[in-house]
């Protein structure tokens, strides 16, 4: 009985601390007993919701077991994905990292199916960077597992423990994993899970990539709110929002590690993933100054990588590594120039003006639902499904592919859909009586009112269009952000000509 109250006041202790500090942490406190670091590890990992109650017990009984040709010897780790355990391989003789992924994340066949697809994929990547996999099976209780290298060194969240790290050193470890991103994203595989943690540097100073695709094949819904911390802290804001993504998010992620090893903290701070949340896609943007002693190029890097639009970003990997070689040849980097303004974006503008018909009192109520069963992302959820519809019911129909399962869906159009018909009667005849705009002219008309006000041009000619019942509203609610009268008339005089 006294091992899970030691385990616990060392996950007290934990959590504590920041949470690059803790794997170090549990490292000393458990004095090398495996079952007690195990059972810290699982304690933590619940407390960032990342695996289920009961994962402590369906693991404590895997070691000394035998899944498919691997010997269970001991755990190396836990997070979300599941647990991994050194185990040996009985065929070959040799160690492994072996990952049992939880019943949960494959539970239907469809996902089984796409998880078994993209891991044959992944498997072959060959680069001296990425932690291939050896194997991957199942066994006869419908578990998945996978079979990676068991390496001698260490994860590079333990390196930077002790705070900020040598630019040398970081930037030597940044081009390799660089190098092994960039293999990937040449044969369309993108990360989507670059952390600290699942970079590894060997005893030969050789850098890999872990767990190479499988954020990407696991099927997880980042909006669920079972999304870790740590996981989150990396997450570009494109990623966070559900859209398409692509090797620019990886860069992302990258920025923020690069910026944390040379600083000794992640730029974009909270304690609790809606905070971090909040902080990548809401506030407005922290300072990424770097310290004096470090080149002032630097600073051009980090502003690219972490550019919030992702078309401001490094286009690819290749920019990046040449970048960083030019710090270390003390050459010129030239200065990022954004196209597109790096301001917060303001979730309320959307929800409140972009579609005027639906009460706001509604739609607060419906996202307040929708937090109970996919987190914090509600409200960026709401606000990108609004704009795009006419009615409740679509609007409801927009959200369904977020909710967890068809009760829920149901229980939601009940509330909120079929109990709204005469709203939905007002969004039509308001509809009906809107401004259409072509495309051409839509995009004749923000070409206008950027070329007067900037960027945030654009947002506006989309919010307003859509509120407005004629041209003349249009050229109104447009004009009021101009200040000079002369510079509003021709604003609106050019405006007039897209018609």
């Amino acid at each position: 009985m006294a091992k899970p109250q030691t385990a616990r006041s060392i996950v007290d202790s934990a959590l504590n601390l920041p949470s690059q500090k803790r794997n170090a942490f549990v490292e000393d406190a458990c004095e090398g007993d495996t079952h007690l670091k195990q059972d810290v590890l699982i304690l933590l990992s619940q407390s960032d919701n990342q695996i289920p109650a009961n994962a402590a017990e369906n693991t404590k009984s895997m070691i000394g077991e035998q899944v498919g040709p691997y010997q269970i010897e001991g755990i190396i780790g836990a997070g979300g994905m599941g647990m991994i355990h050194k185990a040996k391989d009985t065929r070959l003789d040799r160690y492994v990292a072996l990952k049992c992924l939880p019943p949960h994340l494959t539970v239907n066949n469809q996902n089984r199916e796409r998880f078994l697809n993209e891991a044959r994929a992944v498997s072959r990547l060959d680069h001296a960077n990425i932690c291939t996999l050896y194997d991957i099976g199942e066994t006869d209780d419908k578990q998945l597992y996978i079979a990676m290298p068991f390496y001698d060194g260490y994860t590079l969240d333990k390196r930077m423990c002790n705070g900020p790290m040598p630019l040398n050193d970081t930037i030597a470890i940044c081009l390799q994993i660089s190098e092994g991103l960039h293999a990937a994203h040449n044969n369309g595989i993108v990360h989507r899970d670059i952390k600290p943690a699942n970079v590894i540097v060997t005893a030969e100073n050789v850098v890999k990539v872990l767990d190479f695709g499988v954020a990407k094949i696991s099927g997880v819904n980042l909006t669920s709110t079972g999304v870790s911390l740590g996981t989150v802290a990396y997450m570009s804001p494109e990623q966070l929002c559900s859209e398409k993504i692509d090797a620019r998010t990886d860069i992302w992620a990258l920025g923020i590690m690069f910026y944390e090893m040379l600083v000794g903290e992640r730029p974009y701070k909270g304690d609790q993933a809606p905070a971090i949340i909040h902080s990548v896609l809401y506030a407005d943007r922290p300072d990424l100054s770097l310290p004096d002693h470090l080149p002032k190029a630097l600073n051009l890097i980090i502003d690219k990588a972490l550019a919030r639009a992702v078309e401001d970003r490094y286009p690819s990997l290749i920019e990046f590594m040449a970048d960083l070689r030019k710090i270390s040849n003390n050459e010129t980097i030239t200065p990022h120039s954004p196209k597109n303004d790096d301001r917060a974006f303001d979730p309320n503008a959307l929800t409140k003006e972009t579609i005027a018909y639906f009460e706001q009192r509604t739609i607060d109520d419906l996202t307040k639902e929708l937090t109970k069963h996919v987190g914090p992302m509600a409200p960026v959820l709401v606000s990108k499904a609004i704009k795009i519809s006419t009615s409740m019911e679509e609007l409801c129909l927009k959200l369904d592919e977020h909710l967890p399962s068809d009760g829920v869906r149901q229980q939601i159009r009940q509330r909120f859909a079929t109990n709204t018909s005469s709203s939905n009667m007002t969004a039509k005849q308001n509809a009906a009586t809107r401004l259409i705009l072509t495309d051409t002219q839509l995009q004749c008309v923000s070409s206008v009112t950027t070329s007067f006000i900037g960027p945030i041009g654009k947002l506006l000619v989309n919010r307003y269009s859509k509120k407005s019942q004629s041209t003349d509203e249009l050229c109104q609610l447009l004009a009021e952000h101009v200040e000079d009268a002369a510079d509003r008339d021709e604003l609106v005089n050019k405006i007039q000509e897209c018609f």
